[in-house]
């Protein structure tokens, strides 16, 4: 079979078992498969294939069809123009969690000494873009998950951030004590009984980076209760949230003492992100 007929196959395969943008992911695992670059495969589509280039194109596309998250089966994953180690230690990126950091680099100066803390930091993509992007900052990230913090390890390590990055592991806040003049947060959100109807790509994240609870605030209601005591006069915090959840968020900060409460809206239009100042 020459390379187009394997990438339509491939294609028509995973449209079958119900794969989104089905073309896309075949050609991103055929060109893992053969080591290439995906738009290179436009200039080979005439080249044909020999079974030992097939047999672990095959295994991909099964997986992929048993819908493995793509991320997964590629070992990294895209975030703010990066490539980030990726697996099931840890969430998958989302492309809201790239506008919640566009959010928070919009209202952080870039040329001074910052001082930011992230939490949930998962597979470490939020601290170490933060480092990258702000060059003067010093940035903790927390997780309660001790495989999440090696992903998030490995990550800053390949990104040469590691001297800048302190990872540790806790429930929330660092046990230091240290003000920051920032707090980034991307709690997990999902009701409890929501979680069994996510996509099946979805149910291969960890569960505890999903699961907010009975009504998906469980660990908003902790952070907004204690997180003024970890900012800096006039420190503030942003926070993706669940798109129905934002009117009772911004209640409870209000409630909490904080000043300039925002609801933002993404991409989609939906009310997805909160910022406020102490």
């Amino acid at each position: 079979m020459i390379l187009l007929e394997v990438l339509t196959s491939a294609t028509d395969y995973l449209a079958e078992r119900g794969v989104e943008n089905s073309r896309l992911n075949a050609e991103h695992l055929l060109a893992y498969a053969l080591s290439k670059r995906r738009l290179d495969l436009y200039l080979e589509f005439d080249r044909p294939l020999n079974e030992a280039e097939l047999l672990p194109l095959r295994e991909l596309v099964r997986q992929r069809g048993n819908r493995i998250p793509l991320q997964h089966l590629l070992g990294t994953a895209e975030f703010y123009g990066r490539q980030f180690l990726c697996d099931s230690r840890a969430l998958i990126p989302r492309p809201e969690t790239e506008q919640l950091l566009e959010l928070a680099l919009a209202g952080l100066p870039s040329d001074q000494p910052v001082s930011v803390l992230d939490i949930g930091t998962g597979s470490g993509v939020i601290a170490t873009t933060l480092a990258l992007e702000l060059p003067q900052s010093s940035v903790d990230a927390t997780d309660l998950c001790s495989h999440a913090l090696t992903l998030a390890l490995e990550n800053v390590t390949k990104h040469n951030v590691k001297d800048r990055i302190r990872l540790q592991q806790a429930d929330l806040f660092p046990s230091s004590g240290t003000p920051y003049q920032a707090i980034v947060a991307n709690l997990p959100y999902i009701p409890s009984k929501d979680i069994e109807d996510l996509s099946p790509e979805v149910q291969h994240d960890p569960i505890q980076a999903l699961d907010g609870g009975p009504d998906g605030l469980e660990l908003f209601r902790r952070f907004i209760a204690s997180a003024s005591h970890h900012l800096s006069p006039e420190g503030r915090i942003w926070l993706e949230i669940g798109y129905n959840q934002g009117e009772d968020l911004v209640t409870l900060l209000k409630q909490n003492r904080f000043s300039e409460v925002c609801l933002i809206k993404d991409y989609q239009n939906l009310p997805r992100f909160i910022t406020a100042k102490k």
